[in-house]
């Protein structure tokens, strides 16, 4: 089992876990390399190199033209709507979380998924490289504030996100993004290559309602590296969309086997969030799925069954999940490697390196879920609703540090991850003082859990009252709601239970998360 290899591994990750039509006759459209390398000192120079996949939910620039309301930039809707400010807690918080990588100076290669597509392309910025040099006395702090100039406006968000690894010492990238489809297509993000090894090609693959597949070709010290970045269709919970994923997962199936048809050993990662659970045939066995019947994925590093492995089963299964969500533990984020990385020449997978990028404390809260972005209050706050993925890569021949993963630990049902299992090691605050606080004051207790004295006043809206307050209030987990939950407190205890909570924002109104249930008071 791969599990063999990570023993020394296993406390270090316990504790940070606690903490189709028209893609058919899709376009290989050649897209430019619109940058140089920014900066010879940061070239990479070790053999030793790491890969970082990361969706930074919804980094939308400050031009106010968007397809999602939220990030419309209407001054009407004050410290509630996106600011520049704002935007600026989002680009510092992705360089916070990937300056833990390399000694503070980042990743050599970052495969982003959800950056905002350009819809302005006639004030784009075409040579990244002269851009930095153009605002190298400045700071993305006083660029979005006192220096702001209207002619910043039309800057991409791949420009600013480059402008905030810079500022925070992470130098050398080259940057490739797929264009905007334009605001017709209904396709609000793109995916982009951040590479200190230099670019030599890239080419964009259109998808059936959803992002382009970004391939580039890298030149890592001589040694061609092929990544293919991925933004599927959502609603991985929702099978009837499983189509158009199967539709997606089709068309880099093609690119792969045309890739490995040219050369069966090409190192090639797959990489970004393909809205899809590793194990997802086995969650929804009645149907066909596009990361595992289609695309090949699977768990056998031996590469015995197909020719795709997926690092996720580099983890104990418990410790598999990018993300929450209502409960339930979720991988939707991945890296997927090619035999030619587990062979004695060019490129290898560094066995056993591959890891959720988390720093409890910043991007995780107390049960190891990550904070995700939130826009409430005046600067926002968080980072992402996915974990950042990592894995180190070397030149030279694969080194196995144990047997190799077979691939048959996959589990067939969707694990659970709710505080109700942490509640011996969760050391909580009275939170009885959130009713005192206004939104501002409020912003920063988000994704913190609090204990508080609450009345339950209704159910369906739910509301329950904590001081002089009533709260707009929210479950992900319905047994929250069941009988013999809340409802049996209102109904036979006048309403008053103990809870544990977590302060947040709904379409920028404050609301009381309710975690789990304590006992009366």
């Amino acid at each position: 089992m791969a599990a063999l290899k990570h023993t020394i591994f296993l406390p270090v990750l316990a504790a940070l876990s606690l903490a189709s039509a028209a893609c058919t006759a899709q376009e290989n459209t050649q897209t430019p390399v619109t940058s140089a390398v920014v900066s010879q000192e940061g070239v990479p120079s070790s053999k030793d190199f790491a890969v970082v996949t990361y969706n930074v939910e919804n980094l939308f620039d400050v031009d106010g033209i968007a397809l999602f309301n939220d990030y419309k930039m209407d001054p009407e809707k004050g410290s509630s709507g996106y600011t520049r400010r704002k935007f600026q807690t989002k680009l510092e918080g992705v360089a916070q979380v990937l300056q833990n990588v390399n000694d503070g100076a980042g990743p050599e290669v970052i495969l982003f998924a959800e950056l905002e597509a350009d819809f302005t392309p006639e004030s784009t910025v075409a040579d990244y490289e002269s851009f930095l040099r153009a605002h190298q006395h400045q700071t993305i702090a006083s660029m979005l504030g006192a220096e702001w100039s209207e002619d910043y406006a039309g800057y991409p968000a791949s420009a600013w996100l480059l402008k905030s690894l810079a500022d925070a010492g992470m130098t050398g990238y080259e940057v490739v993004t797929a264009p905007s489809r334009g605001m017709d297509s209904g396709i609000a993000h793109t995916n982009a290559v951040f590479s200190k090894f230099p670019i030599q090609s890239v080419e964009r693959h259109p998808l059936q309602q959803a992002r382009d597949i970004l391939e580039a070709e890298l030149d890592v010290h001589g040694q061609p590296l092929y990544v293919y970045v991925n933004h599927w269709k959502s609603g991985a919970s929702n099978p009837e969309r499983e189509y158009i994923r199967v539709d997606n997962a089709s068309v880099l199936r093609r690119l792969i086997d045309a890739r490995l048809a040219a050369d069966p050993q090409a190192d090639v990662i797959i990489a970004g969030d393909l809205n899809s659970h590793y194990n997802h045939s086995l969650l929804y066995p009645e149907m066909e799925t596009g990361i595992n019947d289609i695309l090949g994925s699977d768990g056998d590093e031996r590469f015995q069954q197909n020719d795709l492995y997926n690092l996720w089963f580099e983890l104990p299964s418990e410790l598999r999940f990018s993300e929450v969500w209502r409960g339930h533990r979720g991988t939707l984020m991945h890296l997927i490697l090619t035999r030619g990385l587990y062979d004695g020449a060019g490129i290898s997978y560094i066995d056993g390196s591959f890891e959720k990028l988390i720093v409890p404390g910043l991007n995780t809260d107390a049960i190891g879920r990550p904070i995700k972005w939130n826009p409430g209050g005046e600067t926002g706050s968080g980072f992402s609703d996915h974990l950042p993925l990592l894995a180190r890569f070397k030149l030279g021949p694969f080194s196995a540090t144990g047997e190799l993963s077979r691939g048959d630990d996959a589990p067939d049902y969707e694990r659970k991850l709710n505080v109700s299992e942490y509640l011996g090691t969760l050391d909580l605050q009275d939170g009885g003082f959130l009713s005192d606080l206004d939104d501002t004051q409020l912003a920063e207790h988000v994704a913190h859990l609090y204990s508080v004295n609450a009345v339950v006043k209704s159910i369906k809206p739910f509301r329950i009252q904590v001081g002089e307050r009533v709260w707009r209030a929210y479950y992900a987990d319905r047994s929250i709601i069941a009988e013999e939950g809340l409802p049996s407190y209102q109904k036979n205890n006048a309403g008053k239970v103990r809870l544990i909570v977590q302060p947040n924002f709904y379409y920028g109104r404050s609301q009381l998360i309710v975690e789990d249930i304590l006992g009366e008071w």
